[in-house]
Order: C-alpha cells, then sequence, then structure tokens
C-alpha cells in the first residue's frame, strides 16, 4: 500500500492564488468601506474604538473588528488599545492632507457595476453614467503638482532630457498642462527652450500662477484654448502630452493629425499614457479600467494597445521610435512614446 506522506501531489495547488482573488476583494471593500467612513480623518489622534464607533454612529464590537483589520493592512497602528493612523500613510489617508487620495474612490456607478458584475454582464445597467469630462479647479490642480513631484515629473523629465534632440530643441508645446510643471522643468533644463503651457481657459489662471512661482516667465508662456479643436501654433521641435486626451478612435487620428502638423520636420511627439500589451494580457489595472468603462456604456477614453497606438501615429505621419516602461515611478502603469514626424518624400518633378 502507498505511504501517503510520500505521494506526489497529481497538480499544482491553485487554491491559495484563487482564495487570494476572493480576498482581495474583501479586503477591498473594508479599506473602502473605512474612507466612506472617514476613519483615516477622525483617527488622526489615537482613540479607542469604542470612542470612535461613538464619534461615526457604528456599533462598537463590529468596528473595533474592522480597526483590527485595517492594522493588519499597516495603515493604522496601535498602541496601549487605541488606533491612530499610520504616520506613513496619513499624508494620502487624512483629509485636508497635502497628498490624501482624492481619486481613492471609486465611481459610484462603478463600484455598483461591479458589485452586480453577472447581472451587469447580462443586462446591462440602469444606472446614471458619470459625466467624461474633467473639471479642475485650483485645489485639485495644486494636489496633482504634488503628486507629480513625488517622481512622476523626475522621471518623465530625466527621459526626454536624455534625448539628443533635447538641447538642440528650441521650442515646445505641453497640451493640457494643468499646473504646467513639466513643461516649466523643461525650460529650466534647456535654457534656449521657449515653452508654450496650454490648457482650457478654466485651467489657465492656475498655471500662470507655477509659471511666477517658479520665475519662469522668460521662457514659459501659457495659452488657453482646447487644443482637439483650437490651433495651437506651429513650428514646435517638441509636443509633450501626459495623460490628459481623451476620445473616440476618430478623435484620436484628428488630435494625432494636429499634433503632426504642428510639429517641424523631424519633430518629436512625446506622450506619457497608458496602453495595453500587444497580446491584451496586462497590464491589470488598465485592463480593468477598460472593463469598468465598457460595463457603464461609457468609454471616453478607449485604450488602446502598443501597436495600435503605433499604428495611429504612423497614419498620422509619425513614426513610434521609443517606448520607456515608466509605472515604477507613477501610481498607474504608464508608458512613454517617443515619436518623430516623418519626412515628406522630395516629389519628383
Amino acid at each position: 500500500m502507498e505511504r501517503l506522506m510520500e505521494t506526489n501531489p497529481k497538480i499544482e495547488n491553485r487554491l491559495e492564488r484563487l482564495k487570494d482573488l476572493v480576498t482581495g476583494f474583501e479586503i477591498g471593500r473594508v479599506f473602502l468601506a473605512a474612507l466612506e467612513l472617514d476613519i483615516f480623518s477622525e483617527l488622526d489622534e489615537p482613540a479607542y474604538a469604542e470612542n470612535l464607533a461613538s464619534r461615526i454612529d457604528t456599533r462598537p464590537g463590529p468596528t473595533e473588528k474592522l480597526l483590527d483589520v485595517l492594522a493588519g493592512l499597516g495603515l493604522l497602528s496601535k498602541e496601549k488599545g487605541r488606533y491612530f493612523t499610520s504616520p506613513g500613510f496619513a499624508p494620502f489617508l487624512v483629509k485636508d492632507s497635502p497628498y490624501f487620495g482624492r481619486f481613492l474612490k471609486p465611481k459610484e456607478n462603478h463600484l455598483h457595476n461591479l458589485v452586480h458584475l453577472e447581472e451587469v454582464l447580462r443586462n446591462g445597467t440602469q444606472r446614471s453614467q458619470d459625466d467624461p469630462k474633467h473639471r479642475f479647479d485650483k485645489e485639485a490642480i495644486d494636489w496633482m503638482a504634488r503628486i507629480s513631484l513625488l517622481g512622476r515629473l523626475q522621471a518623465t523629465v530625466k527621459q526626454v532630457k536624455a534625448l539628443a534632440e533635447f538641447p538642440r530643441a528650441r521650442k515646445l508645446i505641453d497640451l493640457g498642462c494643468g499646473h504646467g510643471l513639466f513643461g516649466i522643468s523643461f525650460a529650466q533644463e534647456n535654457p534656449n527652450l521657449q515653452v508654450v503651457l496650454f490648457d482650457r481657459p478654466d485651467v489657465i489662471p492656475a498655471t500662470r500662477t507655477y509659471i511666477e512661482r517658479y520665475d519662469a516667465g522668460k521662457q514659459v508662456r501659457a495659452m488657453s484654448g482646447d487644443y482637439t479643436v483650437d490651433d495651437f501654433g506651429n513650428g514646435y521641435d517638441i509636443v509633450f502630452e501626459a495623460c490628459s486626451f481623451g476620445g473616440s478612435l476618430q478623435e484620436t487620428k484628428s488630435f494625432f493629425d494636429k499634433v503632426a502638423n504642428a510639429l517641424n520636420p523631424d519633430g518629436l511627439f512625446i506622450r506619457l499614457t497608458f496602453t495595453i500589451d500587444n497580446d491584451r494580457k496586462g497590464p491589470l489595472e488598465p485592463l480593468l479600467w477598460e472593463l469598468k468603462n465598457n460595463l457603464a456604456e461609457n468609454s471616453p477614453r478607449p485604450m488602446q494597445t502598443n501597436s495600435g497606438l503605433s499604428s495611429l501615429l504612423s497614419e498620422s505621419g509619425m513614426h513610434l521610435e521609443k517606448v520607456v516602461e515608466m509605472s515604477q515611478w507613477c501610481m498607474n502603469p504608464m508608458r512613454l512614446f517617443i515619436s518623430r514626424k516623418k519626412e515628406m518624400p522630395t516629389p519628383i518633378r
């Protein structure tokens, strides 16, 4: 008779991986509940579970168990029976902190559709759709500026500065610039570069405050408009755009045509954006983003694969020369796409 202890497993046990997927949903729901209850702000100062429960109108027993889970995740600390938001996470979880994670709460219809995913896949959603247009006030722009300086801006500027064309460039435009720190930083690294910061009229007043803050007015100027419709000039050696464009396939083609027309021959179009791998197996976050938007029947920013983006650029007369993986410096899986405007062949006479 075979000894059970010496029996070789017939297959690799994948149940642990599958259990992790379920546990991940449960932990995510615990975290979202803590955000909704504003527990991290409430625990900016240490408090006992029963005192917190009284303040947020929850039952003391389950509240304490919830706090234990959050402490187990490292989001809370616990000393002598009192809980408080872990110092390393407090800047991102406590409201009114400079880096508060404004984006952490999912859109209401996205959360509903994922919780009821089986039903929505079969019958669609009856939930109201989110407005696809982004509106940024001064507070939001300032927040984005602070977040960009946590590594994303520095890494991006270093990549662009390393290009052989950068020190020779004399004119650059940053489309959808927001705070404008990318363009301002480019100007700082190339004293011969003139930079145009372009964004909507409601954004540009905030942009100008950053031009003044960094005393960049000699090299940097702001221009307002909608770059998908309005003329933003030409003769640029570099056109830069970071995660600001959202549109249909046809709108993307039109946008790329405008960029190509604005570039000098041999000029560079540099985009920091999200894409999906050509085999559509990753990265996971863009795949999930695409699913959520399709469930909502509202996909203002269709996700391109690398090869799909390359083809669209080529149709507009630009050749994709380099893709740089930027995810390690960003909150999301991002890539830097560096394209060159093709020179038109000289006509035969």
